[in-house]
């Protein structure tokens, strides 16, 4: 695939701002179609919780430890628990740059991912 810098309109404030490469590749790397972000920078919020399944991959998971990190679709990351990985052995499957779907939950420590599972 080829990418380049791309002059997007801001769908709220119609500033026009840079879909740059690195973006691009982020989105690839992440196992994501390469879509344009439909805000500027100066307008996203930064997610949200609510309902619904999320995409994301698993950044890293220690097993030791029984917890790890998914990088959600804006780029950020997510905590999540063994607990909180439905199917087999989170050991064997959560490595990094597996595709996952989870939820969003806050807890007591901050946002969370629940119900974490493969991404098929």
């Amino acid at each position: 695939m080829t990418y380049r810098d791309q002059w997007v309109t801001c769908q709220d404030c119609g500033k026009q701002f840079l879909f740059r490469v690195e973006e691009q590749r982020q989105q690839v790397k992440m196992g994501f179609e390469v879509t344009p972000p439909l805000q500027c920078p100066d307008c996203r919020e930064p997610m949200t919780m609510g309902p619904g399944l999320r995409e994301g991959v698993v950044k890293w998971y220690r097993d030791d430890k029984h917890f790890g990190f998914v990088v959600q679709r804006d780029g950020s990351e997510i905590f999540f628990h063994r607990s909180n990985f439905l199917g087999e052995d989170a050991a064997k499957v959560l490595v990094e740059g597996v595709p996952v779907w989870y939820e969003f939950e806050d807890s007591d420590r901050g946002p969370m991912a629940t119900n974490v599972h493969l991404r098929e």
